[in-house]
């Protein structure tokens, strides 16, 4: 529901555009889509910056009323939200977002690397739309539908999103980018009409039928050879192996023991322990631990023993391609004891190959 509504938005965001530079009721409009997009999914709050850069590149430049309209609509929604979450859990955006952040990448090789990630997820879904918008400016050039006035924050949109997402490290699934996909379509079905506007209507109604065919038989066929199988294949696992091993501790552990792990949802509704949440989801103090250290450095150092509210940790579950990498091992003062493994094929379609869970049983060295 999340994604869906985030998607809506960003469409009511992205028709609302076209005439957000020109007219205040048009960017007043903007800026409320904007706002509450980026209430239900913190990346719609560079919406905003965003909408000032196209601002720049028109001609001439919008009135300053119209932009501060759009401002000041989104604001009034997002400010008392804004306000609250620095006040209740300390930061403006929610502690997801530094959980999934790699931080800042400066390398142009490693940049450009990781840019493949977004474009394959677009092209996989997009590709006859992405195809349209590069035909039409090859052909139109700086008369193509992508560079017009009224499409101007749609083009920026779609390459700021997934830049940002880029820039600062974060591992880009194909649901994040449902925030520039009604963009995408928008720009890719208008360039195919600009392709063929000097047609018959006969030629155009045929090359838009061609066109929406190739699209459904290519995502009909991405999603059921890339999709459909480690989908299913993680569902199995998660229902039967995962869960297997949280009903473990349900049965075998004592009452107010502590497990630490990276995937706490299944943990936390079937095992009955109390869970620390390593990826800084939920877990404000993890959260600080993962602004400074990576994820492996905190499990390979046992700096999850400190976390102030939790005086004891009694279990962890190691998520890894190799097994058993700390049975028997001493880490940060604690023993630790294999009790419990079983594994999982993939983490889903980014995080292919099989994954070993590890239960470990922790006790405290005396010196």
């Amino acid at each position: 529901m999340e994604s869906s509504l985030a998607a809506c938005m960003a469409a009511l965001m992205a028709a609302a555009s076209v005439r957000a530079y020109d007219d205040p009721r048009a960017a007043a409009a903007f800026g409320v889509a904007a706002a509450v997009g980026a209430l239900v999914r913190p990346e719609l709050y560079l919406a905003l910056p965003v909408y000032f850069a196209g601002a720049l590149t028109r001609r001439p430049r919008p009135s300053l009323r119209v932009m501060l309209n759009a401002a000041l609509f989104m604001l009034l929604l997002v400010g008392p939200w804004l306000a609250f979450a620095k006040w209740h859990i300390g930061s403006f955006l929610p502690n997801t977002a530094g959980a999934k952040s790699g931080g800042f990448i400066s390398d142009p090789v490693v940049l450009a690397k990781k840019l493949l990630v977004p474009a394959k997820i677009m092209a996989g879904s997009q590709a006859v739309a992405l195809v349209a918008m590069l035909a039409d400016l090859a052909v139109s050039k700086r008369r193509a539908f992508v560079l017009t006035p009224p499409f101007r924050f749609a083009a920026l949109w779609m390459l700021a999103l997934p830049l940002a997402y880029v820039l600062d490290d974060i591992q880009v699934l194909s649901r994040y980018l449902l925030l520039i996909t009604p963009a995408v379509c928008a720009g890719g079905w208008m360039s195919l009409q600009s392709l063929w506007q000097s047609s018959t209507a006969r030629v155009q109604v045929s090359a838009m039928a061609t066109a929406l065919v190739a699209a459904f038989a290519i995502n009909g066929a991405v999603y059921a050879r890339v999709v459909i199988p480690p989908s299913r294949a993680f569902s199995q696992d998660l229902q039967v192996n995962m869960v297997g091993l949280a009903r473990w501790l349900h049965d075998h552990a004592q009452p107010g023991d502590v497990v630490a792990a990276a995937d706490i949802g299944y943990l936390a509704f079937y095992s009955g322990c109390r869970v620390l949440d390593l990826g800084g989801l939920v877990e404000p103090e993890t959260g600080k631990l993962r602004a400074q250290y990576d994820y492996e450095d905190i499990v390979a150092r046992g700096m999850y023993f400190d976390v102030r509210g939790y005086p004891h940790v009694d279990y962890l579950v190691d998520r890894e391609h190799v097994a058993n990498r700390f049975d028997g091992q001493i880490v940060n003062g604690h023993r630790f004891q294999k009790v419990y493994m079983t594994t999982v094929r993939n983490l889903g379609i980014r995080k292919p190959g099989q994954f070993y869970y590890t239960l470990y049983h922790i006790t405290p060295v005396t010196p």
